[in-house]
């Protein structure tokens, strides 16, 4: 399970892998592994540099060489990528000597994220931080980096089953082209995976570190509870992956919680109640409807829709708002999203929509899905799936489904079996018992590794001690500020008490947007510029001429007014129009610098917003455009009925600068930027 950034929306094929040799092979495997081919680290230069902003000196990057399946005496060997981001310390003597080795999630999710989202994280105060890009993701040998372009028409299907069931066929061709190169795919599972953690500890010469992970690592430091337990000197588990599975792939169920816990926190709050009484009926409507008849959009023709036209099912609607609950600051503008997405369902709004399909919704997250399916195959994810389907359709007969039709979600497990990669072993996935000193962590609002699953892998941590952010989502440990300090002190003195301040005060409770400034501003910008680019250059004209005249008008009359003053000189004559038609200027301006400021702050608070409208607030700045209109209008009108007062060069001027404030005004009435 990956790190949520921003806003990674394309989440409804990908939430049924969120996670995940047969095992008769590992369970030959006793003794001595052969962990590394080589002693030699490589230095390499960074993949990602220029990409990434840092320093030289502050982000390093190596290679070890390990056995791809080290069951195997004469397995071939393949080259891991890592990476190494320096404490921030500014004094040598305030840097610990026992780093950190952080275990990446999806899994599948590449090194470039966590740089990122990790080089100002606080954990660096005092101590280095590693980063292993696990076998079979992106530098560490991508065996399949064309999963989702190969074939690109297989994404343009025209109904859910049918559309579900990709992911099934494109893992097919990843595995059986992986396999005819001479992958050995039954390496690529969570084991392997915590033996190449121990092995990168002895590559870089620690006798032992601590370990912290989250999601997918979550499940992988579980691992190295038994593959390497003398190597691990502490350990921080966060947003937690049960070793052996149990409840974790009940993802309708999880989504309920969190939509429960949502619509009850909205109630307390008056103002979001009154907003969106029925809410949570109402979006139940919506994914029904959906399913029951799809939304067919029109869009730009392309590899994927060479015909024109996308389908929307609907995992639209429990896509987005299911991500956004990974990030505790994108909370406030989740009952707003579920009122936008259901009146969206209930109108069949075909903007809204086609938007939805046009859009990016990647997030930056490059996962590779060839390992990742991998590890789901032989992990279990798929085959638990399957088993707790029937259970799941009872309790959440309409979310259950939502996240990938039940036939599909039957057949990954079945097409796990069908390429050779059924489940491993489970006596290798028993909960590890360790009396190692242990933070289990998880946010309260965590929709894909929720609490319960936190508790329950407390019973054989003889040592470890739980902490739940109460406002946080998924991997508070990454996303709250105090975290860093919280763990470093952990981490100084393990058996010492923990802060409990940063626990429970590191994140305010969500007060949820009541209402927004509702505008089809972005939606329509998205929609131009994937469907009629043609358009966007005269688009900008318009906008840009009207602004040279009114923003010249206004430097003109503000410097000559000033000069006036200054000099004492006479007040021109016609001073009634050339008053107004300035401060039409001023109030155009104002228009436009605050629908500026609006959509920067409603993007900081989520970028999910702008698909909504801006923060309240900017209602007030859109009544600026028609004021402005209206008294450029006055303006004109006082000019020429006392034109005997102006030079002809004054008129023309004038007139220009009311024209550019007026064409601006109407600018924002075409692109939905006034206050009706």
């Amino acid at each position: 399970m990956g790190i949520r950034v921003g806003v990674s929306l394309a989440v409804p094929v990908l939430l049924l892998f969120m996670l995940a040799l047969p095992g008769q092979v590992l369970a030959q495997a006793e003794g001595d592994w052969e962990w590394l081919r080589s002693e030699q680290v490589d230095a390499l230069a960074c993949p990602f540099k220029g990409d990434i902003d840092y320093e030289h000196g502050e982000v390093e990057c190596g290679l070890i060489e390990v056995p791809e399946n080290r069951t195997v005496p004469d397995s071939r060997s393949i080259e891991l990528h890592f990476v190494r981001i320096r404490s921030t310390a500014e004094d040598e003597e305030e840097i610990r000597d026992d780093p950190v080795i952080y275990l990446t999630g999806g899994p599948g999710v590449q090194v470039p994220l966590y740089v990122r989202n990790l080089k100002d994280h606080s954990i660096l105060e005092r101590r280095d931080l590693y980063i292993l890009e696990h076998r079979g993701i992106g530098q560490s040998g991508d065996f399949c980096p064309f999963f989702s372009s190969r074939n690109p028409e297989l994404s343009a299907q025209d109904n859910f089953r049918d559309a579900s069931r990709v992911m099934a066929e494109r893992v097919t061709a990843c595995f059986e082209k992986a396999r005819a190169r001479g992958v050995d795919l039954t390496a690529y599972n969570t084991i392997e995976n915590a033996r190449d953690v121990r092995a990168l500890r002895m590559a870089l010469g620690y006798e032992d570190w601590n370990v912290w992970g989250i999601s997918y690592g979550s499940i992988m430091g579980q691992a190295l509870l038994e593959q390497d337990p003398d190597g691990i000197r502490a350990m921080v588990l966060d947003a937690i992956v049960p070793l052996d599975l149990t409840d974790l792939m009940r993802i309708g169920g999880w989504y309920q919680r969190d939509l429960d816990k949502l619509f009850e926190a909205c109630d307390e709050q008056d103002a979001c109640a009154r907003a969106y009484d029925g809410l949570a009926s109402r979006y139940i409507d919506a994914i029904q409807a959906l399913d029951e008849s799809p939304v067919q959009v029109t869009v730009p023709e392309s590899d994927i829709h060479p015909d024109g036209e996308a389908w929307l099912f609907q995992n639209t609607l429990v896509g987005m708002p299911f991500s956004l609950l990974y990030e505790q600051s994108n909370h406030p503008i989740l009952p707003a999203l579920l009122d936008r997405l259901s009146r969206a369902a209930e109108d069949r709004d075909k903007d809204f929509f086609t938007a939805l399909a046009v859009a990016d919704t990647s997030g930056g997250v490059q996962s590779s899905m060839g390992m990742g399916s991998a590890v789901r195959c032989l992990d279990g994810f798929m085959e638990e799936q399957a088993r707790l389907l029937p259970e799941e359709l009872s309790r959440n007969p309409v979310l259950t489904p939502a996240f990938g039709h039940p036939d599909a979600q039957r057949e990954m497990a079945e097409r796990c079996e069908e390429l050779g990669l059924g489940r491993l072993d489970p006596s290798l996935y028993q909960q590890p018992q360790s009396d190692l000193p242990i933070v289990v962590a998880n946010g309260a609002w965590d929709p894909i590794t929720p609490p319960p699953l936190a508790r329950y892998i407390l019973d054989g941590l003889s040592n470890a001690r739980y902490v739940e952010f109460p406002h946080a989502g998924h991997g508070p440990t990454r996303s709250v500020d105090c975290a860093g300090d919280f763990m470093n002190d952990f981490f100084d003195d393990p058996d010492a008490p923990l802060d409990e301040d940063c626990v429970e005060s590191g994140e305010s409770e969500a007060e949820y947007l009541a209402r927004v400034y509702e505008t089809d501003a972005v939606i329509r910008g998205l929609l131009m510029s994937e469907t009629e680019p043609e358009a966007l250059p005269g688009q900008a004209a318009w906008a840009g001429s009207s602004l040279v005249l009114a923003g010249g008008g206004f430097l003109t009359l503000g410097i000559g007014w000033l000069a006036g003053r200054v000099n004492r000189a006479p007040r021109p004559k016609g001073g009634g129009g050339r008053i107004l038609i300035f401060a039409s200027t001023v109030l155009i301006l104002g228009w436009l610098l605050g629908m500026g400021l609006a959509a920067w702050r409603s993007s900081e608070l989520s970028e999910a917003l702008l698909l909504l409208g801006f923060l309240p607030w900017a209602g007030w700045f859109a009544w600026l455009a028609p004021l402005a209109l209206i008294v450029a209008v006055a303006g004109l009108v006082q000019m020429f009925r006392t034109r005997l007062r102006f030079t002809l060069a004054g008129m023309i001027g004038l007139s220009a600068v009311a024209l550019g404030v007026i064409s601006l005004a109407l600018f924002g009435l075409a692109w939905d930027l006034w206050p009706f």
